[in-house]
């Protein structure tokens, strides 16, 4: 079958041609059909029975183009084998965190897989202020197994090197080391300032220090194939409720440094703690708790995540009996390699971080936590405070130690004025 970008009606079609998604969905004639604009790269229908709507999928296809500017920015549309191929990989090694796929066509550019219905996108979650009593735990342990599982840590130096070839992701990395690494810290087309942004706050971004720190992060990006990548690991891309968490939408999965995947996680954390000085005053609340959570979640996904990886990483070791250093001749040797390989993957995130956060306030694609403060004024105090963390991050990663400096500094810059 040719490629086609299917409508809701051309997509009915395509699925009474699935024997799968027939005995899942049932009676292929009476369907729900739902689009889901809210997405910069693909098309996202949500598809139900009528008559039992728990019996559902979501289908997401790509497009030979970026959606969020449209077909004057081509893009590969193979993408989407990248991302079933990454749902699988992940799926296996953490299965409580990631949906099913029940169908992928290569042909079709599709992707049809668990519709988690009683779940939301966790960036939505935390604008409205909600709690989850599991977060933290779930996606450190997420990030601990699928990081873990793809180094050479774990796997055979010749299992790594053919895991290497086959993720190339050439137009997706693309898309990253430009919109996150490049383009946010000069005066490019594609970025799009709030008026009431003082040019002061963009300057500073300017200096040759911090481009210096944003071009080693992006050298470190092009160059480390350290493991495979979720590779747009932000708060978009995890719906929860309160007893469950999925991480979703691996089409950038690619072999890259560790700490990219930890670094974007929590510079969306940290974006969420910046913006509740709106959000949760325009709700009449005091911001004061939620946010306390919130830089909870940030030393809970750090610290949870370097415990697990650790533990993974020793019982390997024990289990296998041997080590990525070679001969045991002491046990004093491979505990101080793993804490510097940790403290390594610690500076990367803080950099990492720091390059997300500028990404988010002055490039292409931007959060709903900044974007939605209609106040041009408001809005230019969040983004003065996290652009001024995201300097301290690039910065001053090679000086931190512990996360709770990290705290420390995103409470620091919280106090900014404009």
């Amino acid at each position: 079958m040719t490629y086609q970008a299917l409508t809701p009606d051309t997509l009915a079609d395509y699925l009474r041609q699935v024997p799968a998604l027939q005995t899942l969905l049932g009676d292929m004639d009476a369907l729900d059909i739902v689009e889901v604009g809210d997405g910069n790269l693909n098309l996202v229908y949500f598809v139900s029975s009528r008559s039992q709507p728990a019996r559902s999928v979501v289908v997401k296809q790509a497009l030979p183009y970026l959606r969020l500017v449209g077909e004057g920015w081509p893009l590969t549309r193979h993408r989407a084998d990248r991302e079933a191929n990454a749902l699988q990989h992940f799926g296996a090694l953490c299965p409580q965190h990631v949906p099913e796929v029940f169908h992928a066509d290569s042909a079709q550019s599709l992707i049809a897989m668990q519709h988690l219905r009683e779940h939301i996108i966790l960036r939505k979650g935390l604008i409205e202020g909600f709690t989850y009593p599991a977060l933290a735990e779930h996606l450190s342990s997420y990030m601990a197994q699928t990081l873990f599982h793809g180094s050479d840590l774990y796997l055979s130096a010749a299992a790594k090197k053919t895991a290497v070839a086959a993720t190339t992701n050439t137009e997706l990395c693309r898309i990253t080391e430009d919109l996150i690494f490049t383009f946010p810290f000069e005066d490019h087309p594609t970025n799009a300032t709030n008026p009431a942004l003082p040019r002061a706050a963009i300057e500073r971004l300017h200096q040759p220090a911090v481009r210096l720190a944003a071009a080693q992060m992006k050298w470190a990006f092009m160059n480390r194939a350290e493991t495979l990548l979720h590779g747009d690991l932000h708060t978009g891309s995890v719906m929860v409720n309160q007893l469950e968490t999925y991480v979703i939408d691996p089409e950038f999965a690619y072999y890259g440094p560790i700490g990219f995947d930890v670094g974007l996680l929590l510079a969306n954390f940290l974006t969420a703690y910046l913006s509740q000085d709106w959000h949760r005053v325009q709700a009449g609340q005091n911001p004061a708790l939620f946010q306390a959570w919130l830089l909870d979640q940030v030393i809970g996904v750090w610290e949870g995540f370097a415990e697990k990886f650790t533990a993974l990483w020793a019982a390997h070791d024990a289990a296998t009996g041997t080590s990525f250093m070679g001969s045991k001749r002491d046990e004093r040797s491979q505990v101080l390699f793993r804490m510097e390989f940790l403290q390594q993957v610690f500076r990367d995130a803080l950099g990492f971080a720091g390059c997300e956060l500028v990404r988010r306030t002055l490039g292409l694609a931007k959060v709903a936590e900044i974007t939605a403060i209609p106040d041009a004024a408001a809005r230019a105090l969040i983004e003065v405070r996290t652009l001024r963390l995201a300097e301290a991050l690039l910065l001053q990663r090679d000086e931190l130690m512990f996360i709770t400096e990290v705290i420390d500094l995103a409470e620091e810059c919280r106090t900014l004025t404009l």
